[in-house]
């Protein structure tokens, strides 16, 4: 990214190399943003040889770069690379992205909160309703997979108020029955 950018001057090959190799090293945009504002020498980059003119900073390109891959750099650090003499004017753009993120964030989570709750109370609800629903069910009532007297054994009932010993559940229906 560093010899993209200093060698053709091609912000936007040097930005989708480091989204391509983003996997590999996650402060791979903190680096390109850092080689924007204080780009290494000529020497460095190896092309001390060749009649190059000597790298500059550019700091357009580097709040360009925090503007448009926020998520993806620590924000205290790109704040702290900032000049001294840096306006506020350019770095609102930065701001305003990070700070319409955040609320969105805001609202996604206050949204999937909400959902939660609710789907929380839906259950209790429904387990409300059926801890409710009561019947009597005496020793000469017959189970309904093997047809005998439930006696004194254990057993569960289906929503529809079929009686089954709890030993026969897993013999007659498919639908589970509510044990009491």
């Amino acid at each position: 990214a560093v010899v993209s950018t200093q060698s053709t001057g091609d912000q936007e090959k040097a930005e989708e190399f480091c989204r391509k190799y983003h996997q590999n090293d996650d402060r791979i945009f903190y680096k390109l943003l850092k080689m924007y504002q204080s780009p290494p020498s000529l020497e460095v980059l190896g092309f001390d040889r060749f009649k190059v003119e000597e790298p500059r900073a550019d700091m357009d390109a580097a709040i360009e770069v925090r503007v448009k891959h926020f998520r993806m750099i620590d924000k205290q650090e790109a704040l702290a690379l900032l000049p001294p003499e840096t306006r506020l004017a350019d770095v609102n753009r930065l701001f305003c992205a990070i700070l319409k993120d955040t609320t969105r964030n805001k609202r996604q989570n206050q949204m999937l909160k909400s959902l939660h709750l609710f789907n929380n109370l839906q259950v209790k609800s429904q387990m409300m309703s059926l801890q409710s629903d009561q019947f009597i069910v005496e020793a000469q009532d017959n189970c309904c997979v093997c047809n005998k007297k439930v006696g004194e054994a254990a057993i569960a009932f289906y929503p529809d108020r079929r009686i089954v010993h709890y030993g026969c559940m897993t013999q007659g229906d498919p639908q589970p029955p509510r044990t009491d």
